[in-house]
């Protein structure tokens, strides 16, 4: 019998297969490079506007970089701002600004949130008088804090003849007259926010709250207040952030002892030169803000886990 030899041909990929994974690769290369180009605009501001900034105040606060540096690594700036008591105590009452005005504008924004949730006379109106300070300038309602309740103000003159005396709020070691101002900014933008999320509140919630005994105030407290957590905490981080850096109210109607964080850091700058001791300030002002935010992620995220764990 007649034997064949069979041929056993390996399969090799066809011209037509290479040349569309090169252009399958080409595309890809195409594309990637026209992402790159589109993120060019707002990573190069990223780069120019906060990046460049924050690593030059870092930078000079360790005495390598800016006027009077050290040219080596070193910690005296950080040592002179922990040692002086000017610089300590200006710390502590942004602090304490930034704190109570976070508080204040929390408590006075969540109870006009939840009553502007209810069908009352006078509801819209109410709801745009809340919204005029949002287009008065800060610095507009500090030159009234001056004009009305300052010492020589309108309302010490009418008080004058009946013999009461009124506080003063201009240059409180307190800093009252800084905090006022800075709720009169600050209240409606938090109403804002926390009326947002608590629109979003379903009715029935509330309703079958009622039916079952709960009052308003334990509704408030126990249905609406939780429900609208993360409009308050995002208020609250944004309200802390704008009262601890705060500079054109604590410069015009604050104290000459404590000063403001940022103002004694412009200061630090413009009057005296001391770029060290200002940047090694200016880093201080961000570890704090930067402290309030990581906390603001860790409760967003303890919120979405026992939320997860409730479903």
């Amino acid at each position: 019998m007649a034997s064949f030899d069979f041929i056993v041909a390996t399969p090799r990929p066809h011209a037509e297969e290479l040349d569309r994974g090169t252009r399958a690769r080409r595309q890809r290369r195409r594309k990637l490079l026209i992402d790159l180009a589109l993120l060019v605009p707002g990573a190069g501001f990223l780069l120019l506007a906060m990046i460049l900034p924050l690593g030059q105040l870092i930078l000079a606060s360790f005495g390598l970089f800016g006027l009077g540096a050290a040219g080596h690594f070193t910690l005296d700036n950080y040592i002179a701002v922990a040692g002086n008591v000017l610089f300590t105590s200006a710390f502590r009452f942004s602090l304490q600004i930034a704190v109570a005005t976070t508080l204040l504008s929390l408590v006075v924004a969540t109870a006009t949130a939840a009553v502007l949730q209810l069908d009352f006379p006078g509801r819209r109106l109410v709801g745009a008088l809340y919204k005029i300070p949002l287009v008065v300038p800060s610095l507009i309602a500090a030159f009234l804090v001056l004009t009305m309740v300052g010492p020589g103000g309108m309302v010490a003159r009418v008080l004058q003849p009946y013999g009461i005396r009124w506080p003063s709020l201009l240059h409180d070691p307190s800093g009252a007259g800084i905090i006022v101002v800075l709720l009169w900014h600050n209240v409606p933008i938090t109403i804002l926010i926390v009326s947002a999320v608590a629109a979003a509140i379903p009715r029935p919630v509330i309703d079958a709250a009622r039916t079952l005994g709960a009052g308003p105030v334990r509704v408030f407290t126990r249905v609406i207040v939780p429900l609208c957590s993360p409009g308050i905490s995002a208020a609250a981080l944004l309200v802390f952030i704008d009262a601890f850096g705060t500079y054109a109210i604590p410069s015009l109607i604050g104290p000459a002892f404590p000063r403001a964080l940022s103002v004694t850091m412009t200061s630090e700058f413009l009057l005296h030169a001391r770029w060290g001791t200002a940047s090694a300030l200016g880093v201080a002002m961000i570890l704090m803000t930067g402290m309030v935010l990581a906390l603001y992620h860790a409760l967003q995220a303890r919120s979405r886990l026992l939320s997860g764990a409730v479903a």
